[in-house]
């Protein structure tokens, strides 16, 4: 994994973010969801299936509001590099979509921000 920062140095974070975790306690939850979390949360939307056509470059990734958002599977290497048989050994999580056998998370938050940028 590519660290964001250089070993033994502090990564620098923001004042409002250094603010909030100053004045949180120690059993207090931190609540740093934003209209995207809450959207997603408030109409139960989902992951409900993956699929994908290896022939044609392509994942399908079909929401519980019959929404389908399309990527290349090139443009995940992971999945990409996988078995067609791994590919099918998923499971659907309330956050995204997980493959234990390859190590392999794709969260539905990152997809739809994903999503919003490409249909700017």
């Amino acid at each position: 994994m590519k660290k964001s920062f250089k070993a033994g140095t502090t990564p620098s974070i923001s004042k409002e973010l250094q603010i909030l975790l100053t004045e949180a306690g120690d059993d207090d939850v931190i609540d740093i969801a934003d209209d995207l979390d809450r959207m997603i949360l408030d109409s139960g939307l989902q992951i409900r299936h993956f699929g994908f056509a290896r022939d044609l470059d392509l994942a399908l990734f079909i929401l519980t509001n019959k929404r389908v958002i399309t990527r290349s599977l090139s443009s995940f290497p992971d999945l990409k590099k996988a078995e067609d048989y791994d590919l099918d050994q998923y499971r659907i999580s309330e956050m995204g979509i997980h493959w234990p056998e390859l190590d392999v998370d794709i969260s539905l938050r990152g997809l739809l921000q994903e999503e919003k940028v490409l249909t700017k």
